[in-house]
């Protein structure tokens, strides 16, 4: 009887150490919030990719970028567009909020800026950018992602 109760001491050791690790990471990745101009307290703006033309890893590359620049990009490493017919890329305002909309597409060098809010109250985004065959035109690249 022993060695189970040192057994299921070791196994919940094992998983108290685990979640703790998770939180710390969890809190070490968090980015930081961007300040949008004319705003003296910094705000997040939670931003969803979308690879729009096809190129093979964009979605992961803008993600990495826009996560670098301090954006909350809410779709992971982003996914593909319905179409990958998107000659430009084009920032989507979700909930009505114009000025992280345009500070996003300011940001990135995108003239594009659309409204698009939907009947579901639950999304979490509020922009959704669309990166289209220009991508490498955009500010947010080196040479490097270029090639």
């Amino acid at each position: 009887m022993t060695s189970l109760l040192k057994y299921i001491a070791f196994i919940s050791v094992v998983i108290l150490l685990i979640s703790a690790a998770s939180i710390a990471v969890f809190f070490a990745t968090k980015p930081s919030p961007v300040k949008p101009p004319g705003h003296s307290a910094e705000i997040p703006v939670r931003v969803a990719v979308l690879n729009g033309c096809g190129r093979e890893g964009l979605g992961a590359l803008c993600a990495r970028k826009l996560r670098s620049e301090g954006f909350d990009v809410v779709n992971g490493l982003g996914e593909n567009s319905d179409s990958f017919d998107f000659d430009t890329s084009v920032v989507v305002d979700r909930k009505g909020n114009t000025e992280k909309a345009r500070y996003c597409a300011e940001k990135l060098g995108i003239r594009d800026i659309i409204e698009q809010r939907p009947d579901n109250p639950y999304i979490i985004e509020d922009v959704v950018v669309v990166f289209g065959r220009d991508w490498n035109t955009l500010h947010l690249f080196t040479k490097e992602d270029k090639e």
